[in-house]
């Protein structure tokens, strides 16, 4: 095993909130310890079992946790799954995070193997291995007892971290047969627990890492410290594609107090420094020689004007026909068109991204908020001509990421800084460049036209989504084995759940130099906008309502109606609504990537007047998403989700001037504030499907939501993001 340096802990911040919570210390409730250590190959705890299991002697257990905790409670459903098929005492239980190892590996969403976190994969992909592991460490802690016990395997039984002799009453602690069953080979299938047999899965287990978040004591990247550490502030280029190209003041600059050294990378400089703030105050004073790059004209307004053009484009790519659409639409009859827009978005994570690195001769060294562990293996070693095993990556908790901390760029940058200095270089991006300077969820527009039959259902229905395509910029081969058409931009479109016996998708790619990747929720934050606002405009031309419309549209999908049906119900739907309060209903069936899930949701949302602008009073989300291993954790995520997507829908836009992000900061990009949040009823269908995912399914029902709550109440339609509150 590769040697590693151990962090310091960190100091100012963090203890204060140590010395106030020990104060309200009789109020905690007490939960299983946090382990800080993060293993990447070799053992780890005193007796390895498998690879996601260590048992000390005194009974101690040390879950892996391979995925990591940006929010969304992973640090305690995974070890929950572990634990329950190990049976072990939940009080006797720590988790750590680890990497490095095959078992932490998966091949999903059209990646090849390797250890990630995204597209609210985590539960459908590990659930049955977690199950596997923890059924494997059982039987050989049962089998090392039964020896000693002296009678077959089979009179025994577990409880508690402890391994029972029925007849006569005789027991072991995990820990004192841990050293002999970690001697033993595993089972690939041991016998699983049948579903009455759980004892933690499915419990609304506290969250465990929720006392070290209060406290201060839990490590995000930010917070990390090594010894020797020095800080790195960078200086970007002003357009999004800019180079930089030389360092008019490098000089200068070095001479400044504590800046150790200046480094010009290609993207931009990094200053690096003895403290963060000299660091920041070194490249706020650097001057550079730059090239724009090819975003030097980019403007929003031609932005969106090549996109309106697309929309009337004779040609587009086709990714659905179904029947004849085009005959059918132009036979005509009751006709119901719109056009619809979203903005680009950015991440906008709390903790601005930020990496610590070591470049060492033997090892490369990496602590920070790693979202894709091996992405940045793969990127380092391509740099340094290392292989990726020789790379240990330490990943601390997230403050956020929706999908910006799965890319490596951060981690480069201190890199790079690292090997010019020779010692570890935490570098920190100014939340000013984490917007400027981030990767964004592309804008989009769609023009929706519709035929409705006598009943007032879509006889025939065009869909046609243009914009820049994520998938034209990260995934070229995969997009043109598709036939040249992006599934992330055509979401819950080209794959259609309601039933409409004429249907044409098409999209056209239209190139922008704007950088983009993954965001939460992907495309369908576009795409379910416009696709739902679009079905409750058929509902409006047909005088139906929107709820029994979707039955309509969904009746032969039972899951759906047991969807619609309990959202319907939970909001009181056939009830009249108070006076100052009108009401939007959606849908959203949501296809992880690779048709890894399925989860399904339906929404109400309340609006209610307030003088003259409305707020967003109540939403009622219900959710099928498999079998809940934590219904704790799947409200939290559907809540968590509804008011990201409520900050996207009323406040979010990145807008371009001669190619230079024109928001920076909170001030201009802001978020949904406290006092906006809406009362949120969750209600989870039951399900015997295995887990789903849950983390992004409940953001893109949100817009078309308000959207036509709005709609009802000033009779004006919005079709376009971010919408304002005005009556």
């Amino acid at each position: 095993m590769l040697p590693q340096s151990n962090p310091i802990a960190s100091p100012a911040r963090r203890g204060f909130l140590k010395g106030g919570m020990a104060l309200a210390g009789a109020l905690c409730i007490p939960l299983p310890a946090l382990a800080s250590r993060t293993v990447d190959s070799g053992p780890h705890g005193t007796h390895e079992i498998t690879d996601w299991i260590w048992i000390e002697p005194n009974g101690k257990i040390t879950l892996g946790l391979s995925q990591c905790e940006c929010g969304q409670g992973v640090y305690t459903g995974m070890p929950q799954v572990l634990a329950d098929e190990l049976d072990a005492d939940w009080q006797q239980v720590a988790v750590t995070f680890v990497t490095g190892r095959d078992a932490y590996r998966t091949g999903a969403a059209y990646e090849e193997p390797q250890q990630f976190v995204g597209a609210s994969m985590s539960a459908t992909l590990f659930y049955q291995r977690l199950r596997i592991a923890g059924a494997q460490a059982r039987e050989v802690l049962v089998m090392t007892a039964a020896k000693r016990l002296q009678v077959r395997p089979g009179q025994c039984y577990t409880a508690k971290g402890r391994v029972y002799h029925g007849a006569t009453g005789r027991s072991f602690s995990y820990g004192e047969l841990a050293e002999e069953a970690a001697k033993l080979p595993l089972n690939p299938t041991p016998r699983l627990k049948n579903e009455a047999a759980h004892q933690l899965i499915g419990k609304d287990l506290q969250r465990l890492d929720t006392p070290a978040k209060v406290d201060g004591s839990a490590e995000f990247g930010i917070d990390v410290k090594v010894p020797g550490m020095l800080y790195g502030a960078l200086k970007f280029a002003p357009t999004v594609t800019g180079k930089v190209t030389g360092l008019r003041n490098a000089e200068a600059v070095k001479a400044m107090p504590g800046v150790q050294a200046v480094v010009q990378a290609p993207d931009a400089a990094i200053v690096v420094a003895t403290s963060y703030w000299l660091a920041k105050k070194g490249a706020d004073a650097l001057e550079l020689e730059v090239d724009p790059g090819p975003a030097r004209s980019l403007d929003s307004d031609q932005i969106l004007a090549a996109r309106q053009a697309a929309l009337g484009a004779p040609e587009a790519v086709v990714a659905t026909q179904l029947g004849d659409p085009d005959a059918v639409l132009a036979a005509g009859g009751k006709l119901v068109e719109a056009d619809y827009h979203t903005p680009y978005i950015v991440h906008a994570t709390m903790e601005s991204v930020n990496a610590t690195v070591h470049v060492r001769e033997d090892a490369i060294e990496v602590w920070g908020p790693i979202q894709g562990q091996d992405f940045v293996r793969n990127a380092l070693g391509k740099l340094y001509q290392r292989k990726p095993e020789t790379i240990i990556v330490h990943t601390t908790f997230l403050g956020g990421s929706f999908g910006r901390k799965f890319l490596p760029d951060f981690v480069v940058h201190a890199a790079r800084a690292s090997a010019a200095v020779g010692k570890p270089v935490k570098v920190i991006r100014s939340r000013e460049d984490d917007i400027r300077h981030g990767f964004y969820r592309p804008g989009v527009s769609g023009r929706f036209r519709a035929v409705l039959d006598d009943k007032g259902l879509p006889r025939a229905l065009h869909a046609r989504l243009t914009g820049q395509s994520l998938y034209g910029v990260i995934k070229a081969e995969r997009m043109a084995k598709n036939g040249g058409w992006d599934e992330t931009m055509l979401e819950a479109l080209y794959d259609c759940v309601y039933r409409v016996p004429n249907l044409k998708v098409d999209m056209i790619d239209v190139k922008q130099p704007i950088p983009v990747s993954f965001m939460r929720s992907v495309g369908s934050t576009s795409s379910i906008f416009m696709l739902e606002s679009f079905v409750n405009e058929m509902a409006d031309a047909a005088g139906m309502d929107p709820y029994r419309y979707r039955r309509a549209l969904l009746a032969h999908n039972p899951l759906a109606l047991r969807v619609l049906d309990a959202a319907a119900k939970a909001a009181n739907w056939d009830r009249k609504p108070a006076p100052g309060v009108s009401r939007g209903f959606t849908f959203n069936l949501y296809t992880g990537r690779g048709e890894a899930f399925q989860t399904y949701v339906a929404m109400a949302l309340e609006l209610e007047r307030s003088g003259k602008a409305f707020r967003v009073r109540r939403v009622v989300c219900a959710v099928e998403c498999g079998r809940a291993i934590n219904p704790n954790l799947i409200r939290a995520n559907i809540e968590g989700g509804i008011g990201f997507a409520l900050t996207n829908t009323l406040k979010s836009e990145i807008t371009f001037k001669a190619g230079v992000v024109q928001q920076s900061n909170f001030h201009d990009y802001p978020l949904l504030q406290l006092a906006e949040m809406p009362k949120i009823d969750v209600v989870i269908v039951p399900s015997d499907r295995p887990p789903q995912g849950c983390g992004e399914v409940s953001l893109g029902p949100v817009a078309p939501a308000v959207a036509h709550a709005l709609y009802l109440a000033t009779k004006a339609r919005r079709r376009s993001m971010p919408m304002k509150l005005e009556a």
